[in-house]
């Protein structure tokens, strides 16, 4: 199912969604194409943001600063903090994250659901927040 609004993440052992869409990869480009067609709102949350910018590599600026200009950011607010370190204190022996607790608190604060391919993040969750899984 497509849905006309969706938070972009990263997933758990990858840098998922961009580098797929840095790669050209064809898993995402039902996603691509609804962002830069405009046909969807895309949200990014300022983790995942803060992830990216730590991997960018030199000469991938330009191309780095036009994707993200696609995407409306999201903070990272008290409580979605709050919701994150909740889930790390019940889900932490199931394997979350602190950076997949926090990108995934900042967007069902947001009432928006998280693009992935981590389908193990969205087992632990499962209960907690909404995901859209693609392959």
């Amino acid at each position: 199912m497509f849905l006309n609004s969706i938070a972009f993440c990263y997933s758990l052992n990858y840098t998922g969604c961009f580098i797929d869409i840095y790669l050209g990869r064809e898993r995402i480009k039902p996603y691509f194409n609804a962002l830069v067609s405009n046909e969807s709102t895309f949200y990014l949350s300022v983790i995942t943001e803060a992830e990216l910018w730590r991997g960018l590599r030199v000469g991938e600026l330009d191309k780095h600063n036009a994707l993200v200009a696609k995407f409306t950011v999201l903070p990272l607010r008290s409580d979605g903090a709050r919701l994150a370190g909740e889930w790390m204190q019940q889900y932490r022996e199931a394997g979350l994250g602190w950076m997949d607790a926090l990108i995934t608190a900042t967007a069902k604060t947001a009432g928006v659901p998280v693009l992935t391919r981590n389908k193990k993040l969205a087992e632990v969750l499962v209960n907690e927040a909404d995901f859209e899984i693609y392959k």
